[in-house]
Parts: C-alpha cells; structure tokens; sequence
C-alpha cells in the first residue's frame, strides 16, 4: 500500500469516526510514543509560533560557515600506508583530529536546520540544510601541508561526527518540497538524489516526514514525471519507473515505457519484472514481444527484456517465443551465456554458426553515453570473448593455434590462454561428472567470461550439453593432448620451479585434470600417473605436493 492509498484509507476511517473516538485514539497514540519521539509529538499539536528563536542561531551558522569555506575553520589530519599481506599491497590512510569542533557545531547547525523545519519556516529550513550537505570541508595534512577535501558522508564515515544521514535527506527534500515549486523543485530534488546520501531513498518517503502534511502531492508527482521524461541518465529512468507505479501502477509504467522508449528503454525492463511479480506472464509476453520491436537490435537492455519474455514464455509454453527471444538476447547481449543456450534448439546448427559470426563483427569497446547512462549500452564483445564464442563453434583448430602463438609461462590469470588450457583440458575429458579439479576449473572460467550465477542452468550444465554435440576427430584429441601435456608442464615448472607459492594450487588443478582426462580416454591409471610425475620431480616441495590432498575425492 502506497502513500496515497494509505491516506486514503485513513481518511475514510476517521470520516466515520465519532470526536470522542477520534480523542480516544490521539490519546492513545500520544500515550504510546516512545521516549525520544514526545516532543515532536507535542510540537506537532501547535500551530506555527509567530516568533521563531532559531532564525538568530541561523544567522550564527551562515557565518561559521562562511568560515569554513574560507578555511579558517578546517580539520587537521596525517596520512600513513596500511599494507596489507604483502609489500605492494598496500592503501594509503588518513587520522583526522578535529581542533576547532567542526563535528559539534556542525551537529548544532543541522539540529537549527530542524527546528526551522518543524517551526515551518520552509524557506530557511531549505537553504540551511542545502548549505550544510552540500558544503565541502578541508583537512589540512600537517606532514605536506596540502589541503584534502572531505564530503559530509566521509565525516560520517571517518566518524568526526555521529549524523543520520538518512533523516537529513528527507528533511532536505521536505523542506525544499515546501519552499519550491513546478520544475524549480523537480530539478532540485533530482540534485538531491544525485547525492550519495541520498541513495536508496523513494520519492514517496518525503510525503511522511516533516511537521504537516504535503500538499498538492497529485500535481507534483506529474510535474516529476514530465521531469524525469525528459531527462536522461539511470538516475532519471529509475526514478520514472518508481514515479510511475505510484501514480498509476503497472499500467502507467507500461504506458510511459511506450512514450520515452528511446531516451529510457529500462523501463520496458522493470515493467516487465514487475508483470512477472504479479504472476502476468501473458502480459509480461506481450509487452516483451512489443518492446523487442522497438527497441534497436543491438541494445544490450533489449536482451534482458528478452530473457524476461523468456520466462512467461516458459511459463506459457511458447516453444516459438523462447526460441525467437534467446535469438534475440544474444545479438543484444552476446555474452556466452546467451550462445551457449542456443544449442539448446532443435536446428541448432545454423542458429548457432550464424551467431558465431555476428558476434565476430561487433565492436570491441563499448559505444555508450557513459556511466551514468547504462541503459543506452550498446553490444560489444572483447577479442577474447570472440575467440571463446568460435571456440564453442567448434572452430578448435583456429583456437589452439592461436593459443600456441603465446609462450607465456607466467600471468596465465589475465590472458587468453588462462580460459583456453582449461577449456581443451575440458573438452578431451570423456567424463559426465566434475571432479574436484574440474570444477575447479569451471569455476575459473565463470569468472573470467562473467558467467551469470544467477541464471537457471550453470556453466557446468550448459557446457556438459553442449559437449554431447561436439564430435572430434582421434587427428585433433592426439595434438590437443600432446599440446596440454606441454603446456601443463612449461605452466608447472614456472610456478612451482619459480617458488611462487601462492600459485602452487593453480598448477597443481591443471595436473590433475589433465590426468583425469587421459585416464577418461583409456590411460590406465592416468591422472595418479600424472600426479605422481609431478610428485617426484618436486618432492622437496611439501606445499605443492599438499595441494593434490585437496583435489582427492571423498
């Protein structure tokens, strides 16, 4: 239940509520209020004063922070290295001391900046807390004699002042709520929630703080719809969707996503989330189907609309509709994820090749309006991921003769050939179960492709179905094998030969995989044969050897 319903529903208890029951319940809601909730309670039973004490003390507060802006009034503070477990890992960190009070007075002028707001005295309520939040501080660094420059959420943070942050933004936005009004206000309540302080809070928690009720709550929320309509960004999507739900529910939000769809396509995305919610999976279908229509081809958010359409289709049992939107989903969002559920399709084969060779024309960088504007990404993909898409094409030669140029022994991690190796290794075992060491390897390569956990199937699942359709001729698993053995050996003997201890593990997983992988195409005994190799040509090094103990199974 929204703000607006709640009232609503509210007013239509009280309108039968008789005085006396109308007293009974003040009194036992004033009788129920905590402690340190009395006295806004009671000031919310006067009328405004016709003299307000605090606007002297505001006055008090301009000039002290006129001080610190001019930097007569500052924090002092001495900067020294944290390091972490090793040398190089290190972060550079401040000890603030606070030799003029900033922190209390501060505290002070925020405590003014309420008692102006609960006088109502909006105007200066408004221009007081926009000062303070808005205001920077300086520290000034005893050992260089440098100024740093510190926000007020890292005051909080460096704990030179104990605030809620929170309340400070609702009374900031409630007093200018008040005190503006038209696209005045809208513009700067979107300033507002551009502030990090401001961050997670819903357009709608201002309506129930301050000292009276607000009014004209109706004509400001189409005034902020306008608003945000027209302003580009994240931000402004964000807040539209949630604008729109408020004023008109799921059906204004899939209204509003067919007017701005080229300047806030999201919002067919969180419409069709919250069609989902609601269990509307015929409606989800449809407005994904529409969007998907109108969204260009390339636009990254038009693949997660699809995935959405995905699930009502699936729900639906719209065979044609999953097939059409994974289809879509990958030439918006070409991620492997999308490729590898492809060959989840009965005529695959084209599909999947025709896939292959798009992704391979898209550009590598990223072209988009920034940060701030995500939701205008359009489809990229790097040159490893290309290469990791041919490779699940089944274009193996090209793949490993391309990994064979690199003669990196070390740095694996970060290149190519640290996804390649494991893949191979992966692809020539015969086995339908992960061992240790193979989900080991798994869980690498998830994390450097950026496979997504959150998806139904996992890497494992998808990657076991789609090695069932790969079929290799004895030429390629012969030169495949010859070629891991080497690489396994060269990675081995810089890691472990090297002393690089902390990578002892990384060595000691492709080992054993690779055994198992012979041992799965008829070597008897081949991943304790391999293990053991290792074993003998380090035998005076007892971390490496342990890290087999951890690949054992149980």
């Amino acid at each position: 239940m929204n703000y607006s319903e709640f009232l609503k529903a509210v007013d239509e208890k009280l309108a039968i509520m008789s005085e006396i029951k109308k007293n009974q319940w003040i009194h036992n809601l004033a009788r129920t209020t905590k402690e340190n909730e009395r006295i806004a309670f009671l000031n919310s039973l006067q009328e405004k004063q016709a003299y307000c004490p605090v606007t002297s003390a505001k006055k008090e507060i301009e000039d002290w922070c006129r001080k610190i802006e001019e930097q007569e009034i500052y924090f002092e503070c001495s900067g020294y290295e944290e390091y972490g477990e090793s040398y190089w890992d290190s972060d550079y960190s401040y000890e603030y001391s606070d030799v003029f009070g900033i922190g209390t007075e501060l505290s002070r002028a925020f405590q003014v900046a309420e008692d102006l707001l609960f006088q109502k005295e909006y105007q200066q309520a408004s221009e007081l807390y926009d000062w303070l939040c808005s205001m920077p501080f300086q520290a000034l660094d005893s050992d260089t004699e440098e100024w740093n420059e510190l926000e007020l959420e890292e005051l909080v943070k460096e704990k030179l002042v104990s605030l809620d942050l929170k309340q400070i933004a609702l009374n900031l936005m409630y007093a200018k709520y008040q005190a503006a009004e038209g696209e005045e206000r809208a513009a700067a309540l979107y300033r507002y929630f551009s502030w990090g302080m401001c961050k997670g809070i819903k357009v709608e928690e201002i309506f129930i703080v301050g000292p009276e009720e607000l009014k004209g709550i109706d004509v400001f929320m189409e005034e902020w719809i306008s608003f945000l309509k027209n302003t580009d960004g994240d931000m402004a999507g964000d807040l539209l969707s949630d604008a729109c739900i408020y004023q008109g529910g799921i059906d204004r939000l899939c209204e509003t996503a067919k007017e701005v769809s080229a300047k806030h396509p999201v919002l067919f995305e969180y419409a069709c989330q919250q069609l989902l919610n609601e269990k509307k999976e015929i409606e989800c279908e449809k407005l994904g189907l529409e969007s998907i229509g109108i969204l260009p081809e390339n636009l990254v958010v038009r693949g997660k609309i699809a995935d959405l359409t995905v699930k009502a289709a699936k729900q639906l049992g719209h065979a044609d509709i999953i097939k059409e939107c994974y289809e879509v989903a990958f030439r918006a969002e070409s991620t492997l994820n999308n490729y590898l559920r492809l060959f989840e399709l009965s005529d695959y084969q084209d599909i999947t090749d025709k896939a292959a060779k798009y992704a391979n024309a898209l550009p590598e960088r990223p072209v988009w309006e920034g940060n701030h504007n995500k939701q205008l990404l359009e489809n990229y993909l790097s040159k490893d991921h290309k290469k990791v898409i041919r490779f699940f094409n089944g274009e193996f030669d090209y793949i490993f003769k391309d990994c064979k140029k690199d003669k990196t022994e070390l740095g694996w991690s970060s290149k190519f050939k640290g996804v390649t190796v494991p893949l191979f290794i992966l692809l020539l075992n015969q086995n339908k179960k992960l061992t240790k060491a193979g989900q080991r390897l798994i869980d690498g390569i998830e994390y450097r492709l950026g496979f997504k956990k959150d998806d139904i199937k996992s890497f494992a699942d998808r990657f076991f179905s789609w090695k069932e359709k790969v079929v290799l001729t004895n030429e390629q698993h012969g030169k495949y094998a010859e070629w891991l053995g080497k690489e396994v050996d060269i990675r081995t003997k810089a890691v472990v030969g090297g002393g690089h201890r902390k990578s002892y593990y990384k060595a000691a997983v492709l080992i054993a995989a690779l055994g198992e992988a012979l041992e799965s195409n008829g070597k008897p005994h081949g991943r304790i044969a391999v293990i053991e190799h290792y074993k003998k040509m380090y035998s005076r090094k007892t971390a490496f050897r342990a890290e087999f103990e951890m690949l054992n199974e149980k």
